[in-house]
């Protein structure tokens, strides 16, 4: 086990535990000298429970007892997905915009649906038969069409594709806006996004593509390179998910996924992506350097 929190036994810890085991964190409470001693059995549970703790003091997670009037799981449920949400709006913000977007824009190949994915694609386009003509980067800037630079992080072309990239959004993701709040997130995601599709137009030229993979890539490049700088605030994002998205990120370079079948790649969103965040990184341990850290236990 490991020791996270040592606090006074005066403060009670009934509600703050129950809502660990909620989120399915595995811990125990004991006293030891006067004091309670908070321990959980997972390593990257430890950061995320230090976070939790710090924002219940601040009034940011407010738990409540369960009403007798309500059926207690649903209750549960309830608050569990509203403390969460309160824990991590921009991911799940992100995730929810790209559940929306999703239904309204595939089938674009056969004509349905096109509608919004004009207005989302890096660049405009037209389908004439079965070959689509994709206009330049330069036509859309100069009709202010800014917006495409950042919105194809939204676009999916498939249920594999778009639970793929969302699970590693969830994954990765809050554990970064856990730690280094909503604002963090939301700007490694715009410059990344930036980043990436611009690689991507670069590598490919004025092609379809979309995903939220680019910015899974520097969600990845950003907590390698701070858990390095910073290893007592890391992340805890284990070692085999840093060697399986390389060597992902290597086959497709290799064109043994095209080989396969499972559609084209957009290697180059992906290294653009990979490269922002881990500049972002150390940007963000270099910016980190100067501040006094509080440690929550002496508090």
């Amino acid at each position: 086990m490991i020791k996270v929190l040592e606090i006074d036994i005066g403060v009670d810890l009934r509600l703050f535990s129950k809502y660990l085991w909620q989120l399915g964190i595995r811990h125990r409470i004991n006293e030891h000298s006067g004091n309670q001693l908070l321990w959980v059995g997972r390593e990257e549970h430890q950061q995320q429970v230090l976070a939790l703790f710090e924002q219940l003091k601040r009034g940011e997670l407010q738990l409540t007892a369960q009403s007798n009037h309500a059926d207690p799981k649903m209750a549960s449920r309830l608050i569990g997905l509203l403390n969460t949400y309160r824990r991590l709006p921009a991911v799940l913000t992100l995730i929810l915009i790209c559940l929306i977007c999703f239904p309204l824009t595939v089938g674009y190949e056969k004509g349905e649906n096109s509608a919004l994915l004009h207005w989302l694609t890096f660049v405009d386009f037209q389908i004439r038969g079965d070959l689509i003509y994709s206009t330049d980067l330069t036509h859309s800037l100069k009709a202010g069409e800014l917006w495409r630079l950042w919105t194809p992080m939204f676009i999916h072309f498939g249920w594999v594709h778009l639970v793929f990239n969302l699970l590693w959004v969830w994954e990765i993701g809050r554990r970064i806006e856990l730690l280094h709040k909503a604002h963090a997130i939301l700007l490694i995601t715009a410059v990344s996004s930036l980043a990436a599709n611009l690689a991507q137009y670069w590598l490919s030229g004025p092609a379809l593509f979309g995903g939220m993979s680019g910015v899974v890539y520097a969600y990845l490049g950003y907590s390698f390179v701070w858990s390095r700088l910073q290893p007592s605030r890391s992340f805890g994002l284990p070692e085999g998910i840093y060697i399986f998205m390389l060597i992902w990120l290597a086959l497709g370079f290799s064109g043994v996924i095209d080989t396969f079948g499972f559609g084209s790649i957009a290697n180059g969103a992906h290294l653009g992506g990979l490269v922002a965040g881990g500049m972002m990184g150390w940007a963000a341990f270099f910016l980190s350097r100067n501040r006094p850290m509080v440690d929550p236990s002496n508090q």
